[in-house]
């Protein structure tokens, strides 16, 4: 990892070792009194549908609206989400954002800047814990909490409970959910099969090429049988197949710690990114690195350093890059202490695939 100084807010470097453009969108001090800016979470889209929206979070002061194509700064947001990381962009249209709120399901519109219930329910509700983005048609919705662990159907306004215990993932198809190992269809709530990784580690859902959902996660414990230890392992949530995408069975040895993937690529299934902490020296491959990877045929391309100790360093969680991926997974947003220093800010990888 070489030597980059930190750019002014807009301003963009080239990647020493990877060749790629980094662009700073924010400058947390001089714009908001703040400390730290990032991305929400990795599995919970930054960019709304047409990439002309963007949120952010500073703790202490809330989510922000910012402009997804110039970076602009336009409001904080007056929303009350269960937790910082439970909103959701809706995948078709680019005015919504969703969000639970005590026991209402609400939906917030940027145009309007207002936000209306969708659904209330019998007692709290939220996404869960580490929630995953779920139904590319932002049809079906998979929440947990007072009100028990329930599927809502937003087309046609209803629920029914889960088949099981805990939050329902929804896969990217919406056809099916993820409870712990198990899949169940979200059609009849019946089994379909159980999983043989562990669903508890950093993950993501995501949808192949052919239409078929899959679960990426990273892998610290895992066997021959399971895909073995892996950044990426990729499972096949129609087959339960799992394919070492990242890991020590393809060449890349043992997982780095701090890894964080998104795949909400939903305009351009099967891309992946994922942000790798390792070692802040960054000296060996993959440490302080963001990949992208295609896990429909197993490309990894390596893009850039984020330059970010995150819990190796001195800020610990805030400072977690929690790598994002744009709908049309030509940009990465991701948070950077830039070398493990004393505040936080978002910058966003643009490769040349980009157009404003």
């Amino acid at each position: 990892m070489t030597t980059v100084a930190k750019p002014a807010r807009l301003a963009s470097y080239r990647d020493p070792n990877f060749g790629t453009t980094v662009r700073r969108i924010t400058d947390v001090v001089a714009q908001f009194g703040g400390q730290y800016a990032k991305p929400v979470y990795s599995t919970m889209p930054a960019w709304n549908a047409d990439e002309s929206y963007l949120i952010l979070y500073v703790p202490g002061q809330g989510h922000k609206l910012f402009n997804g194509k110039t970076y602009e700064f336009i409001r904080n947001l007056s929303i009350s989400p269960a937790d910082l990381e439970h909103v959701y962009w809706s995948a078709t249209d680019p005015d919504a954002l969703y969000y639970p709120s005590g026991s209402t399901l609400k939906v917030y519109k940027p145009s309007t800047n207002t936000s209306t219930t969708l659904k209330t329910f019998t007692g709290s509700v939220s996404f869960g814990g580490d929630p995953v983005y779920g139904d590319w048609k932002s049809d079906l919705f998979g929440l947990s909490g007072g009100a028990g662990n329930i599927l809502w159907t937003q087309s046609t306004a209803t629920q029914k409970t889960a088949a099981s215990t805990g939050t329902p993932q929804i896969g990217s198809s919406g056809t099916l959910y993820v409870q712990g190992t198990r899949v169940y269809s979200a059609a009849t709530n019946a089994l379909l099969r159980t999983l043989t990784i562990n669903t508890s580690e950093h993950a993501a859902t995501g949808m192949y090429a052919n239409g078929q959902d899959f679960w990426a996660s990273v892998q610290f414990d895992g066997t021959s049988a399971t895909g073995g230890n892996g950044n990426l392992i990729a499972t096949n949530l129609t087959t339960g197949v799992n394919t070492t995408v990242i890991g020590e069975s393809n060449g890349w040895g043992y997982p780095r710690v701090g890894t964080h993937m998104s795949a909400h690529a939903f305009k351009n299934p099967g891309w992946v990114a994922v942000s790798m902490t390792g070692s802040p020296t960054g000296q060996r491959f993959l440490d302080q690195e963001i990949a992208l990877a295609n896990v429909n045929n197993g490309v990894v391309c390596r893009v850039a350093h984020h330059r970010s100790a995150g819990q190796e360093g001195n800020i610990g969680y805030w400072a977690e890059p929690h790598v994002n991926i744009s709908p049309r997974g030509t940009r990465m947003i991701f948070a950077s202490d830039w070398n493990n220093g004393s505040t936080v800010d978002t910058y966003v990888v643009e490769l040349p695939s980009y157009k404003p």
